[in-house]
């Protein structure tokens, strides 16, 4: 009964309007965690969480809580690896020679395709503030980075993620955003291909 009743709750209109009202009774607190939390635990699922930010608090509230939980996030994995997994890493590092010269291109010419990479939704974000910390990249470009790139991810999910529930009325707005998703991923798939042609050179 309650696998059917939350079936429901994710599958209509009223259902994610209740979804929304019980976690807007929680208070931003919670949204905040859930996006800073996805950082260190990358099986949570991101755009879900942004999406249910956003429907419950607004969407200038839950750019803001996902925004800064996300940033946040990823800057304290950053700072985490680089200060207390760095040195054991190096080992590792010097037996592969693949993520040598993964890092040797993001100290050198990082800052632009990080931004990038970052700013896509399909990313997997967490393995990138790995990669980030264990570069010689400084914490200080490190979290320029985060600060725009975030931003554009995640207005990016608030194009496809606001106001959700019309979807159920309006098949334009559904296909538009399904389209749009579409393009981002192959975008990612294409962006990831070209970095690897960079690497290989």
């Amino acid at each position: 009964m309650e696998v059917q009743n939350l079936f429901e709750k994710l599958t209509t209109q009223e259902g994610l309007e209740s979804l929304f009202e019980d976690v807007e009774s929680l208070g931003i607190i919670v949204g905040f965690l859930l996006t800073l939390g996805e950082a260190f635990l990358p099986f949570l699922p991101l755009f879900a969480i942004v999406i249910i930010n956003l429907n419950s608090y607004g969407i200038v509230l839950g750019f803001l809580t996902s925004y800064a939980g996300t940033v946040l996030g990823s800057y304290l994995v950053f700072l985490t690896v680089r200060y207390f997994l760095r040195k054991p890493a190096q080992r590792y590092i010097v037996k592969h020679e693949r993520l040598g010269k993964m890092l040797k291109f993001v100290d050198q010419k990082g800052f632009v395709f990080l931004l990038i990479l970052l700013s896509i939704p399909f990313t997997p974000s967490s393995v990138i503030n790995v990669i980030a910390a264990l570069s010689n990249l400084r914490k200080s470009v490190y979290l320029c980075i985060l600060v725009v790139a975030k931003a554009i991810m995640i207005l990016l999910m608030s194009v496809v993620g606001y106001d959700i529930t019309s979807f159920f009325t309006s098949p334009l707005q559904l296909t538009i955003s399904i389209v749009f998703l579409v393009l981002l991923y192959f975008f990612s798939k294409w962006y990831q291909r070209y970095i690897n042609s960079k690497l290989e050179k």
